[in-house]
């Protein structure tokens, strides 16, 4: 080491160089040799780590790389002759917020790492990351949820489904795939992901409107769909469909944010990140929650349906069914998605996975001006699919039983909507 570091001081004191002179190789012989001296301090420098306090997550035996020692008397350790062996580095991990002793860094250890405040501040960055791509990582945990063995029910399809389903009022246990914006073709790899890992899945509930395979999220050009195929679908399924604007994104974590190599030298920030992730999302319990609103997906914001005169509902309802009726001009998309949606009910099917349509209902406001041949389209191809497959049709637009106050916009559904829609589910299906 004494030797390394000569060489360096060497290296920084050339004094022939000049402004003219190629340092190139001077600077990659320091680096070089900056390298050996690091990996001589890591390979020979003896390290203890202690621990005090409690581990009041209870994930330090798992978030440690490193063996620790548990001090149990920080008096004793004081009196001992450990805090004397000037041949190796110690370090203090403390839980400050469940002790009472002052701590003396400079008397006791070379470092001191305070438990509790460090826990809460990777808590809060694990938290960002969760929410900065959170549909990225609500599906992955609950992909990661629907391996589980007491899962029998699975809830595909866009936010008519995400909105309009409460999974956890359902009698089955069951996990929900579904969010904003999804088409037939990303439900279909969802669910054949999730029934593949396993085989106790018995239905699953594809959630949809009546333009079911008019739309490609794939080949949509609108900015959020771009992003959904990009930093949601493709990350994780690694299928890009249609697309041809998706690259591979860097996936955020603690150890990248965080970037302290004392801190990645102890613990393992890897096994952090993943147990605070699937804290927030046990947390949150649903997609919809404190920290992520169903507002989100109202097209009217905060504005609530009852504040809208009447004049302005039916303006506002055209429009958004004019969004979905410049979909019936993708004759290419519709034919692809009827070839989709036959190959999705066969792979169920084939396992044995009972396969439950729903569509759901609307207001009068967007009914009124969606294009009927919708509906017709929908039920020709299902006449065709029950010719072959056993499917059930669950088609809640039929039905007068929902108020205003059941619908956040045109189309979605509240909160009591989706009670309501998802106790009728129940109702309708024999467990």
């Amino acid at each position: 080491m004494a030797d390394l570091i000569v060489s360096i001081i060497d290296e920084f004191n050339i004094q022939t160089i000049d402004q003219h002179m190629d340092t190139t190789n001077i600077i990659e012989e320091l680096k070089v040799s900056l390298c050996r001296l690091k990996e001589e301090i890591i390979t020979n420098a003896k390290i203890k780590i202690y621990f005090y306090g409690k581990d009041k997550y209870n994930i330090l035996e798992k978030s440690l790389i490193k063996d620790f020692e548990i001090i149990k008397n920080i008096d004793e350790y004081k009196n001992s002759d450990k805090k004397s062996q000037y041949s190796q580095i110690n370090v203090l991990i403390v839980s400050e917020e469940t002790i009472n002793n002052n701590l003396d860094s400079n008397s006791y250890f070379n470092d001191i790492i305070y438990y509790d405040k460090l826990m809460n501040y990777m808590f809060n960055i694990s938290g960002k990351i969760y929410y900065s791509n959170y549909d990225y990582n609500y599906l992955l945990k609950s992909l990661e949820k629907s391996k589980s063995k007491d899962i029998e029910t699975i809830v595909v399809g866009n936010s008519y489904p995400l909105t309009g389903i409460d999974a956890k009022l359902l009698k089955d246990k069951t996990v929900s795939l579904a969010l904003s914006s999804q088409d037939l073709y990303y439900p279909y790899k969802l669910a054949k992901l999730a029934i593949n890992n396993n085989n106790n899945i018995k239905r699953c509930i594809i959630g949809a409107g009546y333009y079911l395979v008019n739309h490609d999220l794939s080949k949509s050009r609108s900015e959020d769909a771009i992003d959904r195929v990009k930093n949601v679908y493709y990350p994780i399924l690694k299928d890009k469909h249609n697309s041809e604007q998706v690259d591979s994104i860097e996936i955020p974590d603690i150890k990248k944010v965080l970037n302290d190599n004392v801190i990645n030298y102890i613990f393992d920030l890897s096994f952090i990140d993943t147990y605070f992730k699937d804290l927030i999302y046990r947390d949150n319990n649903g997609y919809f929650n404190l920290n992520f609103k169903r507002e989100v997906n109202n097209m009217l914001g905060l504005v609530k349906l009852s504040d809208i005169s009447e004049q302005e509902k039916w303006r506002l309802g055209e429009c958004r069914a004019d969004q979905h009726n410049k979909l019936s001009k993708y004759t290419k998309t519709t034919d692809e998605y009827n070839h989709i949606f036959n190959e999705f009910i066969g792979f169920l099917e084939e396992n044995n996975i009972d396969p439950i349509i729903v569509i759901f209902p609307n207001t009068k406001y967007y009914s009124n001006f969606l294009d009927k041949n919708y509906e017709n389209e929908f039920y020709n191809i299902m006449k065709k699919i029950k010719e072959r497959y056993k499917v059930k049709i669950i088609d809640f637009s039929k039905e007068n039983i929902f108020l205003e106050e059941d619908f956040i916009d045109f189309d979605h559904m509240s909160e009591a909507g989706a009670i309501k829609i998802t106790k009728e589910i129940n109702n309708l299906l024999q467990y």
